[in-house]
């Protein structure tokens, strides 16, 4: 086996701690945009947004997997995503004693990792090459 790949429990979680999580590179996998809403009434003017998801995965052989949705904002000069929600992932965080923290807790821990990255220009790239056509 592999000695950089993490073991997936029964739950189907990696567990490690948040310092463990940190030292992984995280690459891009994918993103894209959310389908518009089928069947909505369109009596005048409605507000809307243009909203997506990316997911992203350890850089090697590791399984993690990390994905959250994101909302575009913008003026006609800059364009800005925004992350939305909670992240979706297999991971869950432990503190330093091995005690698994909760899917509340992990899932604070991942937006502050999100929030931390650099993603919007990678994900923006992908969104409009992906959808130039």
């Amino acid at each position: 086996m592999d000695k950089n790949r993490l073991l997936v429990s029964e739950s189907g979680y990696i567990h490690l701690s948040f310092a463990e999580l940190q030292d992984i590179s995280l690459i891009h996998l994918i993103s894209g945009l959310d389908e518009d809403m089928a069947g909505m009434p369109a009596e005048g003017a409605i507000p809307t947004a243009i909203t997506g998801y990316t997911e992203w995965i350890a850089d090697g052989n590791q399984g993690v997997s990390i994905g959250w949705d994101w909302q575009m904002q913008g003026d006609s000069r800059h364009v800005q995503l925004t992350r939305v929600g909670d992240a979706s992932s297999n991971v869950m965080l432990q503190s330093e004693a091995r005690m698994d923290l909760g899917t509340a807790k992990t899932a604070l821990l991942l937006e502050v990792l999100i929030d931390g990255l650099n993603w919007q220009p990678t994900t923006l790239n992908y969104v409009n090459e992906r959808y130039s056509n």
